[in-house]
């Protein structure tokens, strides 16, 4: 009885098919943009990617640190630059 029950359902999805219904997406189009990098590190509630610089604070006071791997981990690699003042 259950394989005439899916027989129904297969025979009711090949006729929809082929009535030339148009199908649809199970989710919407995604936008063409650039891919988010796999590594960054975080400041200030953005993702800094793996080898770009930021302003970052420290204890010395705000620095330029670059985001980088260490071993598996993502770490701020802080330099001695002061951040410009804008």
């Amino acid at each position: 009885m259950s394989w005439l029950l899916a027989l129904a359902v297969l025979l009711l999805i090949t006729e929809a098919a082929a009535a030339g219904e148009p199908a649809i997406p199970l989710d919407g189009p995604r936008l063409a943009q650039a891919p988010e990098p796999l590594c960054f590190c975080w400041n200030n509630g953005r993702k800094i990617a793996e080898g770009s610089s930021s302003c970052i604070r420290t204890s010395q006071g705000p620095r330029i640190a670059a985001c980088s791997r260490v071993t598996n981990l993502m770490s701020w690699q802080v330099t001695e630059t002061p951040c410009p003042e804008s």
